[in-house]
């Protein structure tokens, strides 16, 4: 698998960076995880919006979702082929699409909920767990080829190939300990590197962060989801206290070989 970071912005877009959005590509299937606010701009550098072939959304705010319908608008106008599948969290698409009116090229998008267990998104595996927010959200792991998934916080989750866990946006909690144990790649909310009124329960910081990597054997770090205004190389230096493994900072452009 290939990540691409297109947006990694936290709660607004910076001078730099578009909201949330990550590319994963695996024997030409592209995935995206969340779309957030900005993103389909960037998004164009590095695949045709209408070659995406599934998309899941951590949770319903607008810095993970808010350019779902100009792609929903794009992929309608251009003539897509078929609907893309959107996963997310119950409810997401009435924040997403006012259901009292929405527009005609909303029904480019085909919404689904979390299954429960493992599921194929094409060449690819997908589990979802629920996080602690301040919203229904869930953490996402992304598997090339086969899984299998324990139960509770004892079994945590196996995968026959190459894994990214993307954390979403959470407090610590057993069961994103759980989902990336073992991972390749944890590409890791940080967003909790600034003091903000409720972050301290629904968000990491980055030394939580990489305590998360450390406890659960990930491979590498990806620290994501930095406000504008935080300093980067503090995180930076705050993460690597805790976590002996490889650390990177997620900016646009970024590509990881999973």
């Amino acid at each position: 698998m290939i990540l691409t970071v297109v947006g990694c912005a936290g709660t607004v877009p910076g001078p730099d960076a578009a909201c949330s959005c990550y590319l994963l590509e695996h024997a030409g299937f592209r995935l995206l995880l969340d779309l957030g606010t900005g993103a389909l701009g960037p998004l164009q550098r590095y695949a045709d919006p209408c070659a995406i072939d599934a998309v899941v959304i951590s949770h319903p705010h607008r810095d993970h979702y808010a350019d779902l319908i100009p792609l929903a608008y794009l992929r309608d106008r251009r003539g897509a082929a078929k609907r893309l599948p959107v996963t997310a969290p119950a409810g997401t698409a009435a924040h997403v699409v006012n259901p009292a009116a929405p527009p005609a090229y909303a029904g480019a998008l085909d919404w689904r909920t979390p299954p429960a267990g493992p599921h194929p998104f094409g060449p690819l595996t997908v589990v979802t767990a629920p996080v602690v927010h301040s919203v229904p959200g869930v953490a996402v792991r992304v598997s090339a080829g086969g899984a299998s998934a324990g139960g509770g916080s004892e079994g945590g989750v196996s995968a026959g190939g190459a894994s990214l866990t993307y954390s979403g946006d959470s407090g610590e909690c057993d069961a994103l300990l759980d989902l990336a144990r073992g991972t390749d790649v944890l590409l890791c909310e940080a967003a909790a590197s600034v003091r903000t009124p409720g972050a301290a329960e629904t968000h990491l910081t980055p030394a939580q962060a990489a305590g998360l990597a450390r406890e659960a054997g990930a491979g590498h770090l990806v620290l994501t989801h930095l406000r504008p205004w935080a300093d980067p190389l503090a995180a930076l230096r705050d993460a690597r206290q805790v976590y002996a493994g490889p650390i990177s900072l997620a900016v646009p452009g970024l590509r990881v070989m999973v």
